[in-house]
């Protein structure tokens, strides 16, 4: 079956995709270690990924929006700063608690 494909933000993304943003725009904090951690919007990060010429190259968040949970490379985590989705943190929630 082939994938079928969108534009959003300006990049073709799979079909659905921009569903799964919007849901990521409403998940604002993560919980870590027991503690409640604002997530941070594309940039916001402390490395220049871009967010002023284009959109995110990995999940295609324009500037302001949450990149996808748990799904993007740039996204940053809150609370070590390392990359998220291979820092050492206890995120609650993320299925693999």
């Amino acid at each position: 079956m082939l994938e079928k494909f969108v534009i959003y933000n300006g990049l073709e993304v799979i079909e659905g995709w921009p569903e799964k943003m919007a849901e990521a725009q409403l998940l604002t904090t993560y919980r870590i270690g027991g503690e409640e951690y604002q997530r941070i919007r594309y940039g916001e990060e402390v490395e220049d990924w871009g967010a002023d010429r284009h959109p995110c190259g990995d999940c295609a968040a324009i500037k302001g929006q949450y990149h996808a949970p748990f799904l993007c490379d740039v996204e940053p985590c809150p609370c070590c700063g390392g990359q998220m989705l291979s820092c050492d943190c206890s995120y609650e929630g993320d299925g693999e608690e």
